[in-house]
């Protein structure tokens, strides 16, 4: 959807703002506001609230990301684990009791409900506390493994 009404937002807190100042001032019941236009703000509100893809507002936001390359090099080679991009975090599941230790020194969290672990840059923590399943998550912002593939007894990462 193309943003009419909430153009250069950056986060949900900035999402709600926008959304009260257009209800004071488009709101039927309030002098100038219309039924038509609340209703269009109102829809749009609806999509980015259920689809949150806010642009990034600083180019340091986006500089965050190239920090994947070193943190996935240091666990790459662990054996029996999976290595998931959902959305801008990385999430690390299957055989990882046994290396816990090596995956809380490269930056990742334990996500005890999704018995998986996870990292994320500082700028990408989530402020919604409300428990969401990992099938959810992966189908609201998309997933991609991360293999190892040999090929001349050399090591590549390769994006399924």
């Amino acid at each position: 959807m193309k943003a009419t009404y909430f153009k250069n937002i950056s986060s949900i807190e900035e999402l709600k703002k926008r959304y009260k100042e257009l209800a004071l001032k488009f709101h039927p019941d309030r002098e100038g506001g219309d039924t038509a236009t609340m209703q269009e703000i109102n829809n749009e509100y609806k999509y980015f609230c259920d689809h949150p893809t806010f642009e990034y507002k600083h180019e340091g936001d986006k500089a965050d990301l190239n920090i994947y390359p070193d943190v996935i090099s240091k666990i790459i080679n662990l054996k029996g684990i999976i290595i998931e991009l959902i959305g801008a975090w990385l999430w690390v599941s299957g055989e990882t009791k046994q290396h816990r230790t090596i995956l809380k020194q490269s930056g990742f969290w334990f996500a005890p409900k999704k018995q998986m672990w996870y990292f994320r840059p500082e700028n990408f923590k989530s402020k919604n506390h409300k428990p969401i399943d990992i099938n959810s998550i992966r189908s609201k912002y998309g997933s991609d493994v991360i293999k190892q593939k040999e090929q001349n007894e050399k090591k590549e990462l390769i994006l399924k």
